[in-house]
């Protein structure tokens, strides 16, 4: 009985660890600053969110290369079918391309983004 207790907080202590260690070393490695240089007209919070899938889908590319940083951001065009309230989208679309450095090697990754009902979503595409 006293194992178990034990072995469970040496499990536990062993797991807590491991996931500050693995969210510190991420940190590091990816650069999650914003704004993004170039061009993108999303917000900070969103270019947080949409840069998580790109570093994964340029991981993809490379999975021998941990230092991932966006090198440029291009804006394809503006919102189309775009409707502002109070000087913000609310609906509307936009594409942009953002341009990923890896271990000295760029790959560009299309997003596109969509409002609506006052929210943005985002879809990024698989790159071969």
């Amino acid at each position: 009985m006293l194992y178990n207790f034990v072995m469970k907080r040496i499990f536990f202590a062993f797991f807590v660890i491991s996931f500050v260690v693995n969210n510190v070393y991420a940190a590091n490695v990816y650069d999650m600053s914003t704004p993004l240089e170039g061009q993108s007209i999303a917000s900070d919070s969103l270019q947080k969110d949409v840069l998580k899938k790109v570093y994964s889908i340029a991981a993809k590319q490379n999975s021998l290369c941990t230092d991932f940083k966006i090198s440029d951001t291009q804006l394809l065009h503006f919102p189309y079918d775009a409707e502002k309230k109070d000087g913000k989208y609310v609906k509307g679309y936009w594409k942009e391309l953002w341009t990923v450095n890896y271990c000295g090697e760029n790959i560009q990754i299309p997003v596109t983004f969509v409002i609506k009902n006052k929210k943005t979503y985002f879809e990024v595409e698989n790159v071969n």
